[in-house]
């Protein structure tokens, strides 16, 4: 129906007339807060309006009530918390106020923290590249990069550096949530591995990085007994002992060193050229006392006759050029000479004697008296006919009878 004036007629009996009287009816339009609906949000999101998740065609002006206080007809995850608000019409008299809700669901988020970096040696350990992200993220997540990771580690010995994601997965309607580490590596100073030189004290100067075993890197510093200048090590001016090679690193990678251990041996010297004059029955003489020049004991004689306690001896030797070499590696051998001359004495036959008689008396003083010597020669000189010896007529001299 509609509303309007309604007439009420009473006919009247004759001759009264009829009566009559109206209804005004006013009608007042039923209030609609529409139809119930819901919204699942994201606790990312941005506000979003209560009001338009409603069904039905609802009456603005409504208020809403909920969890949280309403502004704006707006729902904001930053703000509010979920649950069932709740939009009311006030109806006009007669009519009542009317209602209807939006559900609101929220999922929380991804959070995969803030982005974060960490620089590794590559001789290091592995690396946890969950703890290099910021901002509290989400474990579960996935990692990706250069290399494949294994248990969310960074390790330089089987991987490379680069930018590494972190990806934890949104609900819906949350989306993907992703942050990265980058890796920076730096190398390790490879300052090879400990040497040794031995080197004779007048060398020239020698190279020491060229002592290092390895594949040492160029660019480090030596230090050691003496300074060191051009990286070699010269016997001239500095002293043996051991050198420290270094390389310095950048962090985290740590300096590295080796070592060269220098012997020095000191140069040979065999002295200065000699010469000794001595007599053919003279007693023995000591060669190395007729070098010059301060010569290294402990060095060999050669020469025509093969050298016994470093003596000349005129009773068994020949005179001539004897010569002692010097040797200390890796020093070249040193060497002088000793010129014997010897001169022979006035009587040959009366020296020829004196030997056979000392040999007679060496070789009778271990025997009895019945079997000693005696020598004819040594008595009776006047045998060797005027100083000359003939073997068709003469015996030997020294020649021994019982």
């Amino acid at each position: 129906m509609a509303p309007g004036v309604y007439t009420y007629t009473v006919n009247g009996v004759a001759p009264c007339a009829n009566a009559t009287a109206t209804v005004t009816v006013a009608e007042n339009a039923a209030t609609n807060a529409g139809t119930n609906g819901s919204l699942l949000l994201c606790s990312s999101n941005a506000p979003a309006s209560l009001f338009a998740q409603l069904g039905g065609a609802p009456q603005a002006g409504g208020a809403w009530s909920g969890p949280s206080p309403v502004i704006g007809g707006n729902y904001d995850p930053a703000t509010m918390i979920a649950g069932i608000y709740t939009y009311t019409v006030a109806g006009i008299a007669p009519c009542a106020n009317a209602s209807a809700t939006v559900t609101i669901t929220e999922n929380a988020a991804a959070n995969a923290g803030t982005n974060g970096s960490v620089t590794v040696c590559d001789i290091g350990g592995a690396v946890n590249l969950f703890a290099q992200l910021g901002g509290g993220p989400t474990a579960g997540g996935a990692w990706s990069g250069p290399s494949p990771v294994v248990g969310g580690n960074y390790d330089p010995a089987t991987m490379a550096p680069g930018v590494y994601t972190y990806t934890v997965n949104g609900i819906a309607p949350c989306a993907n949530a992703s942050a990265t580490v980058t890796v920076n590596e730096t190398s390790s100073p490879n300052a090879g591995t400990n040497g040794s030189v031995t080197v004779c004290g007048n060398s020239a100067a020698t190279n020491l990085f060229a002592q290092l075993g390895g594949t040492p890197d160029v660019g480090g510093t030596w230090s050691g007994p003496s300074p060191i200048v051009g990286g070699s090590y010269d016997p001239a001016t500095m002293s043996p002992g051991v050198y420290t090679y270094t390389l310095n690193a950048t962090p985290p990678c740590v300096s590295a060193s080796a070592t060269v251990t220098v012997t020095e041996n000191a140069p040979t010297n065999a002295g200065t050229n000699g010469s000794v004059t001595v007599c053919d029955i003279g007693g023995a003489v000591n060669l190395f006392a007729q070098l010059g020049g301060g010569p290294t004991a402990g060095g060999a004689w050669s020469g025509p006759s093969p050298v016994v306690g470093g003596n000349y001896d005129p009773a068994t030797m020949a005179p001539g050029v004897y010569t002692t070499p010097s040797t200390a590696l890796p020093c070249a051998n040193a060497s002088a000479t000793v010129t014997v001359n010897e001169t022979s004495s006035p009587n040959a036959d009366e020296r020829q004697r004196d030997r056979c008689a000392a040999t007679v008396r060496q070789r009778t003083s271990s025997r009895s008296s019945a079997e000693r010597l005696t020598w004819a020669a040594l008595e009776r000189p006047s045998t060797c006919g005027g100083g000359s010896y003939d073997p068709a007529t003469m015996s030997p001299a020294c020649t021994p009878t019982r």
